[in-house]
């Protein structure tokens, strides 16, 4: 086999193979005897076709299809590790079909886009702000004041009216010109009252109710209301309340606390303890996510780049994978969730994974530049190490992980962590 490179642009190439007599003669030789396997000869049962009955019968050219195939499958992993090219999708093949058959040489041209060779800008000395990382006593007090209305009990109330955050059981009926319409009946219904479930206006007019008591709300349905016969129209809701019930929240208590089961916590003062120091962490992620995401926006944009198509058409289409796989856990056709994502289809879908394709795919081209300037690369420790944090995660041992997940991907892994610790550790933080 004999390679010829020809440098297309900054990402795609063009190679030119020419493979021997002997490399085309073994592919022909190999596509003619999968063909015996497949074809069907009256007199002869199915797979015991001989050559020779192959060839008086239909011709060596009938296996020129498989014979091309399989001579690309053989030369061009060859040609790409021959040239160092390194592909980034499927190439684009023309064959010279004069050059086709036994006792000849095969020629045929690939081009294919190329992982890109960019220019970095400034990588190092970038300065970047990073926030300041401050839980305050309020914020404590409000996660705590979350948990407690979780843990909060329904008590029924029958000394007082209808009050806003009560919650009302009550029956009702609507009508629209004095006819009932459909859907706008229930009865024993509870609702909130302040939760902004209903019809605007109809929470509102409720409050003041006794229990036992009935009224009529009047309401006017929005515009834009899904049931256009009822859209912009006033409607009258006939009500009668049953019962009021009150939100009583639990008292923070050691026995409280207790109850939680939260790890190392028995006591009220434990527990505000343990919420300051999770917050602190979560802070502090958000806080380290956003000074790497804002270090690689500045050091990007330095960057001189030219992505190939490819590259960001593949990582389109692992987020279109992702969304069906989510729609799957889900249980629901992947244009309902696309709908409720805010999406209108899977076209809208696209166009916007593409802008965060693009964005990603040049933060992975600039992180393997860095890598390969500052000769970073994971220790064999390290790689063990990665493996065995996965296991411990995925409850598997070793051994099955690596079945499972290939050294090169961990090393990939490694490299772009590595890459993104250089540019931490060199960055300037205002």
């Amino acid at each position: 086999m004999n390679v010829k490179l020809e440098k297309l642009s900054q990402c795609k190439v063009k190679l030119e193979i020419t493979c021997t007599k002997e490399e085309f003669n073994n592919a022909l030789d190999r596509a003619i005897d999968e063909a015996c396997k497949k074809v069907e000869v009256p007199g002869f049962r199915k797979g015991h076709v001989t050559r020779r009955v192959f060839l008086s019968r239909f011709g060596e050219a009938a296996a020129y299809e498989d014979a091309i195939n399989n001579v690309m499958n053989d030369t061009y992993p060859q040609a790409l590790e021959e040239t160092k090219v390194i592909a980034v999708g499927y190439p684009k093949v023309d064959c010279n079909f004069e050059t086709l058959g036994r006792d000849k040489e095969f020629v045929y041209t690939a081009e294919v886009e190329i992982w890109p060779d960019i220019t970095l800008g400034e990588y190092k000395g970038v300065e970047v702000e990073k926030e300041q990382v401050n839980v305050t006593e309020a914020e404590v007090e409000n996660y705590i004041n979350q948990v407690l209305k979780n843990k909060a009990e329904l008590v029924l109330v029958e000394d007082r009216t209808l009050q806003l955050n009560d919650t009302a059981v009550f029956d009702f009926e609507g009508f629209v010109d004095g006819v009932a319409f459909e859907g706008g009946k229930a009865e024993n219904y509870s609702l909130k009252i302040g939760s902004g479930q209903f019809i605007p206006g109809f929470e509102d007019g409720m409050v003041g109710l006794a229990a036992g008591e009935e009224r009529d709300v009047v309401v006017t349905f929005p515009e834009n209301y899904g049931a256009s016969d009822l859209a912009g129209k006033e409607a009258t809701f006939k009500v009668k309340l049953h019962e009021i019930k009150e939100e009583v929240l639990p008292e923070l208590t050691d026995e409280f606390v207790s109850e939680l089961e939260v790890e190392g916590v028995k006591t009220v003062e434990e527990y505000k303890t343990n919420i300051l120091n999770r917050l602190t962490e979560e802070k502090t992620q958000a806080s380290d996510n956003k000074f790497v995401a804002d270090l690689l926006d500045k050091v990007c944009e330095d960057a001189i780049a030219d992505i190939p198509e490819a590259m960001i058409e593949t990582e389109v289409e692992n987020q279109v994978r992702r969304i069906e796989e989510q729609a799957k856990m889900y249980g629901m056709p992947l244009e309902m969730l696309l709908q409720y994502s805010g999406m209108k289809d899977l076209d809208a879908f696209k166009a916007q994974a593409r802008e965060y394709s693009a964005k990603k795919v040049l933060e992975e081209v600039v992180l393997d530049k860095v890598a390969r300037v500052e000769n970073l690369v994971p220790t064999e420790e390290a790689i063990e190490a990665e493996y065995a944090t996965l296991a411990e995660g995925y409850h598997q041992d070793v051994e099955s992980v690596k079945k499972q997940i290939s050294k090169e991907n961990i090393i990939a892994f490694l490299t772009n962590k590595l890459a993104i610790d250089f540019l931490k550790a060199n960055a300037i933080v205002k």
